[in-house]
């Protein structure tokens, strides 16, 4: 029946998918589209509405243009698919420089005589075809792959750098931008086209013209970006980063190895169906490249969106970040992080440059962690074995932690007859943990922000349950007739709504971290070997050892505190974890789209203790804080009372 449900989600998703594609392909529609939408932006600009009209010029481009966009560059020319991108990007230019209304009339007009030309123009060749080579088919040599997606990687970013020279404020800046145009190219291609030994792969297997060729064209590129910003100049650049990556990667099939070293292992035979790492970057790399443009045309909210969007549609169901968070999970918060910050300096409306510095650190913090996969993937038991410790200690302990603390108070006060609801809170957390991961990773492409806000919200219920018991537990140290209290038979009898409390508080301490653990342990697997699967279940039993010894140790030992201590400990641990998963579940919402956050550069990040730079995590935890403080006047007002 699953398989009945599942496969009737995936053809309704892919006819859905199918359809659009075939609207987006009409090309006469598709040009008449775009024609009535710059006819509106000459309307709204002349009625005084220059804002409504950059953005209708700009979404003729990124919703309908784009779909041409391809079929021009393969079935006509790419120089002229280059000519009428640019000629979007300058009638916006125009619009935001408020030209006169004649002159952006005129430019309108050369561009609809241009888009009505289009349908003709490809209705007499192919409709469509592949627009690169399958550059993942088994006639590649992984070696080669990776040279040329690296190539493509460094050249776009090289393209990007030259683009948005044009906005630097100061001449100085500018040619920083240029600078670094330069400086990427070059890397593209001495390091991953002359040092790899693709050239020379070229020239005895291709052709010695061929590899030439793209020396020229690398040759150009430099010496265009050596320039300063010009339209022409940028359609130049962009025609030619187009074409040299496309002819290396039609190239790439069946091209041979120079060097032994460069063949494929036995490792690299296994992985053909593994995610390809740096495919998965360059996507985000050119992602957040077309955020920053969005920015830098004042559309804030569509560019921060974009962001979110390339977290969850690249970053997040590729299972990069899972596969990250399984071995390093301070890489992966730190990833995450450079996401949110985009998000809240957008929303702050901050410099290009601040913006841009977050790409950068984002884009080497990727590349790290690609590296890292890499070096796993090749380390085999150990290394998984390792991996595998860690995740277990990592996420079991905050749990642990609480589940022991509720354990020693039902023992303390003599209610180990009632120790059946911790284990039952236990058993359904980790029953619903497995059955909630199950259900993300079946459907793992919509799972991403639901994921998120699931954990938010079992977080933050989780910070309402753990305060209330903190404030149960700490309530009790200020009661100076100690004999009196254990005498006391309302001290030594829980009422059914203490229970209730005790069993859900433990339940979501143990739900909260079992799903993401669950999710950890499938990307740690997915791509192992049998060898390593030994290793992770090795690290899985060793790691569950550890814990059971923890828990047993602070069981024991914790119960032998005298009352205040005692009360003390366990009500300010249960406060500590409040804190903590308050700021974790606001942020977990943040990366929900739920909101967008508010950066404060003067707070440090200290993940360890939930404490993000930004208003939104830390307004709940302020809120704590207050309560806390509250709590302890109530509580020594109670005590004097008693005494």
């Amino acid at each position: 029946m699953l398989r009945l449900i599942k496969l009737f989600i995936i053809t309704t998703i892919f006819t859905f998918n199918y359809s659009v594609a075939a609207a987006v392909l009409d090309y006469q529609a598709a040009a008449d589209d775009i024609n009535a939408r710059l006819d509106k932006t000459v309307q709204l600009y002349a009625s005084g509405d220059p804002v409504q009209a950059k953005n209708t010029v700009q979404m003729a481009y990124f919703e309908v243009f784009e779909g041409l966009e391809g079929p021009i560059r393969i079935n006509y020319s790419r120089q002229y698919a280059y000519q009428l991108e640019a000629k979007f990007g300058e009638i916006r230019k125009m619009i935001s420089n408020q030209a006169p209304i004649g002159d952006v009339q005129q430019h309108v007009d050369w561009l609809k005589t241009q888009i009505a030309s289009v349908p003709s123009i490809l209705e007499s060749g192919t409709q469509l075809i592949a627009e690169t080579a399958d550059i993942h088919q088994a006639s590649i040599l992984p070696y080669w792959r990776e040279q040329v997606l690296t190539i493509e990687r460094l050249v776009n970013q090289g393209l990007a750098s030259y683009r948005t020279s044009a906005q630097a404020e100061t001449e100085q800046a500018k040619q920083q931008k240029l600078e670094a145009a330069v400086k990427l190219i070059q890397q593209a291609q001495f390091n991953a086209y002359k040092n790899s030994d693709l050239e020379t792969a070229i020239r005895l297997n291709r052709s010695g013209a061929k590899a030439a060729q793209y020396n020229d064209m690398f040759k150009t590129m430099i010496g265009l970006a050596n320039q300063p910003y010009s339209m022409q100049h940028l359609v130049a650049f962009g025609y030619q980063v187009a074409t040299l990556t496309q002819g290396l990667k039609d190239d790439l099939p069946g091209l041979p190895a120079t060097r032994d070293d460069q063949q494929p292992t036995q490792d690299d035979d296994e992985s053909v169906t593994q995610q390809n790492w740096q495919s998965v970057i360059t996507g985000i790399d050119a992602a957040i490249a077309q955020a920053i443009d969005l920015y830098q045309q004042g559309q804030i909210a569509d560019a921060m969106m974009a962001v979110q969007d390339t977290y969850f549609d690249r970053f997040e169901s590729t299972g990069m970040e899972n596969a990250i968070g399984a071995r390093d999970t301070a890489l992966k918060s730190e990833l995450e992080g450079y996401f949110t910050r985009l998000v809240s300096l957008m929303k702050a409306r901050s410099g290009l440059a601040d913006i841009q510095a977050q790409q950068q650190a984002l884009s080497r913090a990727l590349e790290q962690g690609a590296t890292m996969l890499g070096d796993n993937n090749s380390q085999g038991i150990w290394a998984m074995f390792i991996a595998s410790l860690t995740i277990i200690l990592r996420e079991g302990l905050e749990a642990l932690l609480i589940v022991a603390a509720i354990t020693a108070y039902l023992v303390k006060n003599e209610h180990a007859d009632k120790l059946y609801i911790i284990k039952n809170s236990v058993v359904v957390g980790v029953g619903l943990s497995l059955i909630t991961a199950a259900l993300f990773q079946w459907l793992f492409t919509n799972a991403g922000a639901s994921r998120e806000m699931l954990e938010g919200v079992t977080m933050l219920i989780a910070v309402v349950v753990l305060f209330m018991m903190s404030y149960w537990l700490l309530s009790k140290v200020e009661a100076t007739h100690w004999k009196q209290y254990l005498e006391n038979k309302l001290s030594r009898s829980l009422t059914a709504g203490s229970i209730v409390g005790l069993w859900f508080a433990s339940f979501l301490a143990v739900y909260r971290e079992g799903a993401e653990t669950v999710l950890f342990y499938y990307a740690l697997g997915a791509d192992g070997s049998s060898d390593s699967l030994i290793g992770i279940f090795g690290g899985l039993g060793v790691g569950i050892v550890i814990l059971t010894i923890i828990f047993f140790l602070m069981r024991y030992s914790v119960v032998k505190l005298p009352l205040k201590p005692f009360f003390i400990f366990t009500g300010g641990l249960m406060y500590l974890m409040a804190f903590v998963f308050a700021g974790k579940g606001v942020l977990e919402l943040i990366e929900a789209k739920v909101f967008n956050p508010t950066l404060i550069e003067a707070v440090p990040q200290i993940s360890l203790l939930g404490v993000y730079p930004y208003v939104e995590t830390l307004i709940p935890q302020v809120a704590l804080v207050a309560a806390a403080i509250l709590a302890l006047i109530v509580i020594q007002r109670q005590g004097k009372q008693i005494a």
